[in-house]
């Protein structure tokens, strides 16, 4: 049994909780820890959970029942918890973004290293069993090499989103649109093709008086082979259209070598891929887990 801490009791921890729940057999959820703990005796109740509330997360540090720590705290605080959280012993589980900076993500991953735990970033999208199909027929080469991809992360938030304290600034947020939505399919992109060579960008803050950072960001990728990819992080969309194509260089494919995958909702996403074959098949699926479902193999295993 993996005996789980909450650390940050907003709204992006239910997500956390419904998925522990899943999986009643494997963890359970035994402390949370929120500054404001009338929020954390919310969720307690809520979920009907049997465990310990705190308003300090350093005292869940020198509890020696709890195994995994998940961080559901604004982006600023992500490091030094995660630090803190690995070098009392305790693995974590944080969500995106990682961090505020490639110097806090080495922080973090030193402290995970010197350790011996386990550092897991939310990255959600790479167990969709649409985009691991596509991860797999990649590495299958029946496309070929990749020479072209688009990747558009067309999310919507109106004003009324940065109205909560930590966002839409750059000291406490870190960043806009694309460090916190359009992460996961930058994520999906540098795990499908690789780390670029080069990368050109623009951002631009369109749509949002009370925001400090960007709603819009478009950006080229060059790699070392001659691929190119195109990059739109945004939330200034209406409907929320996303969706990966890559093009393969392969001509005997090359008929039926665009592979689409719109992505759409904002919970789930349901997800289409046109297989690379002669014989084109639609397939659609539904993913209603995060990444909380492979982390527990990983500790099982651990």
């Amino acid at each position: 049994m993996i005996r789980v801490a909450i650390i940050g009791t907003g709204s992006i921890s239910r997500a956390h909780l419904q998925a522990y729940a899943l999986f009643p057999q494997r963890c359970k959820v035994i402390a949370l820890a929120n500054s404001h703990v009338e929020k954390a005796y919310r969720l307690k109740e809520e979920f009907q959970l049997d465990c310990t509330i705190t308003e300090d997360y350093h005292e869940l540090l020198h509890n020696e029942d709890i195994d995994l720590i998940s961080i559901c705290t604004p982006p600023r605080t992500h490091a030094e918890i995660a630090a803190n959280c690995l070098l009392a012993g305790k693995h974590v589980l944080v969500e995106k973004p990682m961090a505020m900076s490639l110097e806090e993500c080495d922080r973090m991953l030193e402290a995970a290293e010197q350790a011996g735990r386990i550092l897991s970033v939310i990255g959600q999208s790479r167990f969709d069993d649409s985009m691991m199909k596509l991860k797999y027929m990649l590495g299958s080469g029946l496309a070929g090499r990749i020479v072209h991809a688009q990747v558009e992360a067309h999310w919507w938030r109106g004003a009324s989103y940065y109205d909560k304290w930590w966002r839409g600034t750059w000291e406490q947020e870190g960043g806009g649109c694309t460090l916190n939505h359009g992460v996961h399919h930058i994520d999906l992109l540098q795990w499908m093709m690789g780390m670029p060579q080069t990368v050109q960008a623009v951002i631009s803050n369109a749509s949002h008086s009370n925001s400090e950072v960007e709603d819009i960001s478009i950006a080229i990728f060059s790699y070392e082979q001659g691929g190119v990819a195109q990059v739109t992080s945004s939330v200034v969309h209406h409907g929320e259209e996303r969706q990966i194509i890559l093009q393969g260089r392969e001509p005997e494919y090359q008929r039926h070598g665009r592979c689409m995958l719109p992505l759409q909702g904002r919970t789930d996403f349901r997800s289409g891929i046109r297989h690379w074959s002669r014989r084109s098949k639609n397939t659609d699926v539904v993913i209603s887990h995060c990444s909380t479902v492979a982390m527990l193999d990983r500790l099982m295993i651990f």
